[in-house]
Formats: C-alpha cells, sequence, structure tokens
C-alpha cells in the first residue's frame, strides 16, 4: 500500500531540546528545520476520543512517507530515523500550518511504528 501523492505535502520538523537558563529553569528550545513529505489528517474515531477526551479537536494524525530505523540513544530515547536525514522523537515540534522558520504550532505525543510511521501531534 502506499500513499496517495494527490494527499502529500510538505511539512517541517524540528527537533526539541531541553535548555537551562542562567537561573536553572528549563525550556524548550527547538533545532534547525527538516523538511519532510507526509499526510495529516484531524484526530477521530472512538479510540482517540477515549483517549484524548476534550482536547480531541487539538490534536492532528500524521503519516510520513518513507521507510525507517529505529535506534536508541544513551538515555534510552528511542529515534526514528529516515535515510534523508529525518530524525523523529516524541516531543520534537511540527511546523503544520506555519511556515518552517517560526516556532512550532503542534508537539508530538504520540508515535506509531507501523508500516508507515504514524505520529499523533498536538496544538501547542
Amino acid at each position: 500500500m502506499r500513499l496517495k501523492r494527490n494527499r502529500l505535502k510538505q511539512y517541517h520538523h524540528r527537533t526539541a531540546a531541553q535548555v537551562k537558563d542562567g537561573e536553572g529553569n528549563t525550556y524548550t528550545e527547538y533545532g534547525p528545520t527538516t523538511i519532510f513529505s507526509g499526510e495529516v489528517w484531524p484526530a477521530s474515531g472512538k479510540v482517540q476520543a477515549e483517549m484524548y477526551g476534550d482536547r480531541l479537536s487539538y490534536i492532528r494524525n500524521i503519516r510520513i512517507d518513507g521507510k525507517y530505523v529505529i535506534t536508541t540513544d544513551r538515555k534510552g530515547k528511542e529515534h526514528y530515523v529516515f535515510p534523508d536525514g529525518l530524525d523523529v522523537t516524541e516531543n520534537d515540534g511540527m511546523c503544520l500550518y506555519v511556515s518552517g522558520e517560526t516556532e512550532p504550532d503542534y508537539k508530538i505525543i504520540s508515535i506509531k511504528p507501523y508500516r508507515f510511521l504514524r505520529l499523533e501531534a498536538e496544538k501547542i
């Protein structure tokens, strides 16, 4: 099964990093933009409605086209790496409805490693 080409669009992914400021507070800083093609649609269905409840309208499903490899870093965090350089982990930022130069408008909350990598992202 392939993704339909008329549904594929270009989106931007930005890696997240926890940074401490001079006072010891932590905040999320996003790295450079990586472009990928994928399909986005709103969350729906009984299972997602039970999982997210009132937050359902802020959730988007994302399906990324291509083969990927699952790797684990030293801290035990899983990375889903594509041959074109895309490296996806949870809590990364996604620019779905804004340009890639701005702050991301969605954050990855769940990754499901099916044949096509399927992500669930929540509006920030």
